[in-house]
């Protein structure tokens, strides 16, 4: 069974990619992307986790994508403002490059 962590963290970045991949699509608009992104509940997750994520080396995936999201929603009205629309690409590609490391570290706990 996965850990609450684990599981967590894996639907957020789901979510993240989903909302940025909504906005490249112009399916949202920016003022869209920006509510759905800051809505996601990274900085909770970290509070909530802190100690895991700490002490346990195999949760540096874990820790990673949660740190991506949580820096994007910090500077997300610098980063639309500074990229538009292009905001999303490379927070996407780091996303989706985290998913299959995010199973791996579930496999080999």
């Amino acid at each position: 069974m996965a850990h609450s962590l684990h599981q967590s963290v894996v639907d957020l970045v789901h979510q993240a990619i989903g909302i940025m991949d909504a906005l490249m699509r112009e399916k949202i608009d920016l003022p869209v992307y920006t509510r759905e992104l800051k809505a996601l509940d990274a900085d909770g997750l970290l509070d909530t986790f802190q100690d895991e994520l700490r002490h346990n080396p195999d949760r540096v995936h874990h820790l990673n994508a949660l740190m991506i999201i949580s820096s994007l929603q910090h500077e997300l009205d610098f980063q639309v403002a500074e990229y538009g629309v292009n905001v999303a690409s490379e927070d996407i590609k780091m996303l989706r490059e985290l998913l299959p490391k995010l199973q791996d570290s579930q496999a080999n706990p």
